[in-house]
């Protein structure tokens, strides 16, 4: 279900030509331009990354996602593709105020009365000026570390015999608790015409090769907190076809039961210069309870100045602020 190529052992990621340079808090790169050249490579964040597969004779493969060309337009333009993609969802049906908040930030205009009023409080819970100076962008890196899994899982080619029937959006806050990611496929010629994985999503900022302790600690959330997480998940005001509601209705029991319809993931959001080259390797001494093939799965996103970025995003977002 991936693209790109392919390694056994040990990825050997290829991140030349990546822009090191420390990220502004504002972005240097009008959000005109940036959405121009996020255009001309598709309007999605898979036109911007390179994927590759690693890891494939383990029990926990995983793919190495590298963010981005070496041109610091690309990464203006994939800051943008993030929050673009982020007000669409956080204005949700208030589709006038997405377009107010789109327009005035993509003519380099500020909002004033109601029209900043309705923005801002959609932009608030995780763009707040005063929330990221008195926190630091920790919360805020984690949650462009969930988008980051959120796009580049949305926006795959399609396989056949799967199709993706329900992808959960990251939450509406830096600081929710439970699952962070659930992808279900309606699959052809399965038992119960699906399966899902239920997605644990970190960020790594250091920028030594050591993120084997985030990726850890990950699997033993989903190890113990899984079937808690699941049940957290609230369906009852969604439409789902009747097949689709009898699935989702038992996905905790499914889990406790380890059964082969569900699987976990790790995703893990970090520095370029971090990246691995080997990862998820020990991840079946930490995630125990579903042991079947393809149980487990890995994604490693790699960004120069992951913290950097995330400020670049809030700077699109709050431009008309």
């Amino acid at each position: 279900m991936r693209i790109g190529g392919t390694c056994r052992s040990r990825c050997q990621p290829d991140i030349r030509g990546t822009n090191r340079a420390e990220a502004p808090s504002v972005p240097l790169i009008s959000a005109k331009l940036a959405e121009q050249v996020a255009t001309a490579a598709g309007g999605r964040l898979v036109g911007l990354v390179r994927r590759q597969r690693c890891g494939t004779t383990q029990k926990c493969p995983w793919d190495l996602v590298v963010t981005l060309g070496q041109e610091p337009k690309d990464r203006a333009a994939a800051a943008w593709i993030i929050a673009d993609e982020i007000m669409r969802s956080r204005t949700d049906l208030d589709t006038d105020s997405y377009q107010i908040w789109r327009d005035a930030t993509l003519g380099g205009a500020k909002l004033t009365g109601v029209n900043r009023a309705r923005v801002h409080a959609h932009a608030y819970a995780v763009f707040d000026a005063a929330a990221v100076q008195s926190k630091g962008s920790h919360g805020l890196a984690g949650y462009v570390g969930e988008w980051l899994w959120y796009l580049n899982t949305r926006d795959l080619p399609p396989v056949p015999g799967y199709s993706v029937e329900i992808l959960t959006s990251p939450g509406p806050t830096v600081t929710d608790s439970g699952g962070d990611g659930l992808i279900i496929h309606r699959v052809d010629g399965s038992s119960r015409g699906f399966v899902f994985r239920l997605w644990e999503m970190k960020k790594y900022s250091g920028e030594a090769n050591n993120a084997q302790s985030t990726i850890r600690g990950a699997w033993k959330q989903l190890n113990t907190k899984g079937a808690r997480y699941l049940a957290q998940m609230s369906w009852g005001d969604k439409y789902l076809t009747p097949d689709t509601r009898t699935f989702v209705s038992s996905l905790v029991v499914q889990w406790a039961e380890a059964a082969p319809s569900g699987s976990g993931g790790v995703s893990v959001a970090l520095n370029a210069s971090a990246t691995p080259t080997k990862a998820f390797h020990l991840s079946h001494d930490h995630f125990t309870t579903h042991i079947h093939p393809g149980a487990l799965q890995g994604l490693v996103v790699a960004i120069d100045d992951l913290e950097g970025f995330a400020r670049e995003v809030r700077g699109y977002v709050w431009s008309a602020l």
